[in-house]
């Protein structure tokens, strides 16, 4: 299984289960900044910025994130540099609760993301991430199977 040809996410998921796309300045922050960091700085970096503030309670899943390339990295299976990223879908099922989907581009190929935030005392912080070369790993059976 995989993302079929002419996956229109934002079309499909709009109509089977009301995935809002307009990302308000709260996701910008957390989104931008962690990105960034990935891009200019690698995964370590990335994940400080993601986990700002979050609970050693949180259900953080990082196995699915590859090695980085950088200096002194020999690992054959590494990822890197990210090109770019973009946010597949976002699902706010409460005003307190969202879940961000989105996909990291390395030239080695995609990397599939899910973010878990919460807001507490009017801040928002994650309170799970999951990672994964597979698509199916990480996205709902409707951004897989749907094609609009």
């Amino acid at each position: 299984m995989g993302l079929k040809a002419g996956f229109k996410p934002q079309e499909t998921v709009r109509k089977t289960i009301g995935i809002y796309f307009n990302a308000p300045n709260w996701w910008e922050e957390i989104r931008t900044s962690g990105f960034d960091a990935y891009k200019s700085s690698g995964s370590k970096a990335a994940l400080a910025t993601w986990l700002r503030g979050a609970q050693p309670s949180a259900g953080i899943n990082t196995s699915g994130l590859p090695p980085d390339t950088g200096p002194g990295t020999e690992a054959p299976d590494a990822f890197g540099p990210m090109d770019s990223y973009e946010v597949i879908a976002m699902h706010s099922p409460s005003s307190r609760v969202r879940r961000v989907y989105a996909v990291a581009y390395f030239p080695q190929g995609p990397l599939f993301c899910c973010f878990d935030l919460f807001r507490v005392s009017g801040a928002w912080t994650t309170y799970g991430l999951k990672f994964s070369l597979s698509p199916e790993q990480v996205l709902p059976v409707e951004l897989l199977e749907k094609t609009g």
